[in-house]
């Protein structure tokens, strides 16, 4: 019982923090081919462009160096020319102590070839066909959401 409750509220917890900061929830619990996939969302072009431009100023914030920083914007640019909206497939491992380890520590290769074949299933669906897929991971540790995108 006491399993369920720090699961739950584990996923709770990502997908508050998914939307803050701009991930739309298409499901949670989605369960296919045997497997199920915690949260699959989408993030859309001009989240990923605020992203990416919120990195952008920080990155020329940590230089003086006017030629590296000519270079990261031009690198940037591109990056934002060949943006689409993603398809985001996030497992969510949740710890209300450190006892047993973080959650992240708790996704194992076998976990990650089953939620890449849920994954495969999803793709070869109309509405999303053709879309980029991404694999992140939440680690709910002691209540606080640690969010890793391309974790695996």
């Amino acid at each position: 019982m006491y399993n369920e409750i720090t699961w739950k509220e584990g996923e709770l917890l990502a997908q508050k923090y998914m939307k803050k900061n701009g991930y739309k929830i298409l499901f949670t619990n989605y369960t296919c081919v045997g497997v199920e996939l915690d949260i699959v969302s989408t993030l859309s072009v001009s989240v990923q462009k605020k992203n990416l431009k919120k990195e952008l100023k920080n990155a020329i914030n940590m230089s003086k160096d006017k030629k590296y920083i000519e270079i990261l914007k031009k690198s940037y640019l591109g990056l934002m020319e060949n943006l689409q909206e993603i398809l985001v497939v996030t497992e969510v491992k949740s710890r209300s102590n450190e006892n047993y380890g973080l959650g992240i520590e708790a996704i194992s290769e076998s976990k990650i070839q089953h939620i890449k074949r849920g994954a495969e299933f999803l793709l070869q669906k109309k509405e999303f066909k053709n879309m980029q897929v991404r694999f992140d991971v939440a680690s709910v540790d002691s209540g606080k959401v640690n969010y890793f995108e391309n974790a695996f």
